[in-house]
C-alpha cells in the first residue's frame, strides 16, 4: 500500500494550466514512487487532455477516474473513495509543487509523525495572477480555507464521515477543513517545516470571485445552512446563533448587489431565510450583544463597499433585518 495518494481534479482547464504541475512532480528528487500514486478524476467530458498520453508520459498517474459532469466535490469524493494509501492530498489541476524536494518533504513529515497525526499543514505560497502581473505571498496553511499544503490520514476522514458536499459549488473545501477542524484532535495535527505548495489564482479561476455571481452566492449560504447544521448533528460546541447573524448579514450584502439569486426574487429569498435560518434560531440577532451587533453592522457594511454592491436607497443591515422579521 501506497503511503501517500495525491488527488487531482480537472474540469475544462487547459492542458498548459495544468502542465507545470505534472512536470513538476516529474521532477521530484529523492522519492520511491511505490510509495506515491496520482489520481486524476475528469469531471466530465473534455477535449483538453489526452488521458492515455498523460498516463503514458507521466507513469507516476495510477488512476484516471472519468465520472460524468457532477461537479468538484463529487469529484474529489470519488477520488477519495478510491484511494487506498494511508495519507491523501487533495491537488487542484492547475496549481503545483513549490519545488523539486517538495513530495519528498512531505513524505519524510509522514515518516516522522508515525501514527501520531491525523493532519499535517505546511505554509503554502500563492500566485496571483491578475492584468496588472503576476506576484507571489506566502499563506498560513492551518485555517479552514485552504485544503491546499495539507496531507489528511485517510481513515480519519473516512472514520468521521467527512467528505466534500455536493450541494455546494463554492467554497466546498472550507466546509470540509471545517468538518476536520470539528472532529479533530490538536494534539494530533502536524506541520511541515517546509512550504511545499503553490497555489495559482488566475483570472478564469473559480475562485476569482469579486461577488455578484447567484450560483456562488447560494453555494455559500448553503454553506452556513449546513455548518451549523452539521455541528448540531454531530453534538459539537458551536455558537450557532452567531452563525445564524453571520448568514442573514452574508447575504444582506449579496443580495442587494442583484435582484435576484439562483433565480429566487429576494421576496422568495426571504422566505428561504425565514425558514431555514430564523425559524431554527427566532431570537439570533437578538441575543447577540448590542456592541457584537454593531460590530457585526459595521463590518458587512465595509464589505458590501469594498464589492461595490452598495446601491442608492439600500436599507442599513438593522433596518434590513427588522424588514424580514429577524429583529422584534
Amino acid at each position: 500500500m501506497a503511503l501517500l495518494d495525491i488527488i487531482i481534479t480537472h474540469y475544462n482547464e487547459p492542458w498548459s494550466d495544468g502542465r507545470k504541475m505534472f512536470e513538476m512532480l516529474k521532477l521530484q528528487r529523492g522519492v520511491d514512487w511505490k510509495d506515491v500514486r496520482v489520481i486524476l478524476v475528469q469531471d466530465g467530458d473534455d477535449e483538453h487532455l489526452d488521458l492515455e498520453r498523460i498516463m503514458k508520459v507521466y507513469p507516476f498517474v495510477g488512476t484516471i477516474l472519468h465520472l460524468p459532469k457532477g461537479g468538484v466535490s463529487i469529484a474529489r469524493n470519488e477520488g477519495l473513495e478510491c484511494a487506498d494509501a494511508e495519507w491523501v492530498m487533495f491537488c487542484d489541476f492547475d496549481d503545483t509543487f513549490y519545488s523539486v524536494d517538495s513530495l519528498y518533504r512531505v513524505l519524510q513529515s509522514i515518516r516522522e509523525a508515525g501514527d501520531r497525526a491525523d493532519m499535517i499543514w505546511s505554509d503554502i505560497w500563492i500566485e496571483m495572477v491578475t492584468p496588472e502581473g503576476k506576484w507571489i505571498k506566502r499563506n498560513k496553511g492551518w485555517n479552514t480555507v485552504f485544503i491546499h499544503g495539507k496531507i489528511y490520514r485517510r481513515s480519519f476522514l473516512m472514520d468521521h464521515g467527512i467528505r466534500y458536499d455536493p450541494e455546494l459549488c463554492y467554497s466546498e473545501d472550507a466546509m470540509f477543513n471545517a468538518l476536520v477542524a470539528m472532529e479533530i484532535d490538536q494534539k494530533r495535527v502536524g506541520k511541515m517545516p517546509e512550504t511545499v505548495y503553490m497555489w495559482c489564482f488566475r483570472p478564469g479561476s473559480a475562485s476569482n470571485y469579486k461577488g455578484g455571481d447567484a450560483r456562488r452566492n447560494l453555494s455559500l449560504y448553503k454553506k452556513r445552512v449546513k455548518l451549523s447544521e452539521e455541528y448540531e448533528k454531530r453534538g459539537r460546541t458551536y455558537d450557532a446563533k452567531a452563525a445564524a447573524v453571520r448568514t442573514l448579514l452574508d447575504y444582506y450584502w449579496e443580495l442587494n448587489g442583484q435582484d435576484e439569486c439562483a433565480g429566487h426574487t429576494k421576496e422568495e429569498w426571504v422566505q428561504l431565510l425565514q425558514r431555514d435560518v430564523m425559524a431554527r434560531w427566532p431570537r439570533a440577532v437578538m441575543d447577540i450583544s448590542m456592541a457584537d451587533r454593531a460590530e457585526l453592522f459595521r463590518v458587512t457594511k465595509e464589505e458590501a463597499t469594498a464589492k461595490q454592491l452598495v446601491r442608492d436607497g439600500m436599507p442599513g443591515p438593522e433596518e434590513w433585518l427588522d424588514s424580514i422579521g429577524a429583529i422584534k
